[in-house]
């Protein structure tokens, strides 16, 4: 994970100073891991004829090292992905020492639609409802979606997975309607495995020994600053078109928080695969934070 990156900020904390790496943030939250340390579970009684039993003991990442790596795409135009890594470490260290929980944002394009939450004609200018695996399809449902950019800031509250009828969709802000309807200061992105944000947990210091990955299942990101994306001074049908080559640049500003569900990996491939899911899972438990730093160069 962006190891490049953190070795060339060390290297320059000792000769010319690097400002990789600085920046503020908390992550905290219940975790249950099975075989943690040397044999030992972490937040976990010992396992039973039924699974495992499950008690999550309270878990601070406290993460002192925050870095983004932009990916430009070879792609231009429309389909261009443009990924963007943000990770929050509880050190700058090589990976295999700390803990650290890493957002990958598969499409800044995306990602910075949402923010911008620009409207035309009165339509939401960008994707409201995002696909979920076709192996959660049913008959009266045969392609399944989840409400992914919400402008209500309510949809997630609780953690769940709310489907496209769910009470709180956009209803778009136009700065016409009197001010009738007033959308959130900022979007709150539904956090799945499958859709256009996606995380990961690895805990190599916690749990040197065990099961030290788990995946983002459910929850929600909320940007208060990504980059040029927000116009939050305009009203949202005179915000400007984001461009398809948006990218994240150095210099600028990443500010979030966030409520992750983190759960067994395996679980994650079987919903997506429609296999069978383990007996009973290895990892699990939940973390809400925030971060804040701007994106910088390593020399």
């Amino acid at each position: 994970m962006n190891a490049g990156v953190k070795g060339s900020c060390l290297l320059g904390i000792g000769i010319v100073g690097c400002s990789v790496g600085s920046g503020s943030g908390s992550t905290t939250g219940p975790l249950f891991v099975v075989n943690c340390d040397s044999g030992a579970n972490f937040g976990m009684s010992t396992p039973t004829g039924s699974g495992y039993g499950v008690a999550p003991a309270p878990y601070d990442l406290a993460p002192t090292f925050f870095a983004g790596t932009p990916v430009d795409d070879l792609m231009r135009g429309p389909g261009a992905m443009n990924k963007l890594y943000i990770e929050l470490a509880s050190s700058g260290l090589l990976q295999r020492y700390t803990d650290g929980l890493e957002f990958l944002v598969q499409s800044s394009y995306e990602v910075a639609r949402c923010v911008r939450g620009r409207t035309v004609n009165g339509q939401p200018d960008y994707l409201v409802n995002e696909p979920l695996p076709l192996s959660l399809a049913t008959t009266a449902n045969p392609q399944p979606t989840t409400l992914w950019c919400d402008w209500t800031g309510m949809a997630f509250s609780d953690g769940g997975a709310p489907d496209a009828a769910t009470p709180g969709t956009p209803d778009a802000g136009a700065s016409l309607d009197g001010g009738m309807s007033i959308p959130a200061l900022a979007p709150r992105i539904h956090l799945t495995p499958y859709t256009d944000i996606r995380t990961s947990l690895w805990l190599f210091k916690t749990c040197p020994d065990g099961n030290d990955v788990g995946a983002g299942i459910d929850g929600w990101i909320q940007f208060q600053s990504f980059g040029s994306a927000e116009e939050t001074d305009l009203p949202p049908d005179q915000r400007s078109a984001v461009l398809p080559d948006f990218v994240i640049n150095y210099g600028d500003r990443l500010r979030a928080s966030f409520h992750v569900v983190i759960e067994d990996p395996r679980y994650v491939t079987a919903v997506q695969y429609g296999t069978t899911p383990p007996a009973a899972p290895i990892i699990g438990g939940s973390l809400d934070g925030y971060f804040d730093f701007d994106l910088a160069r390593g020399p």
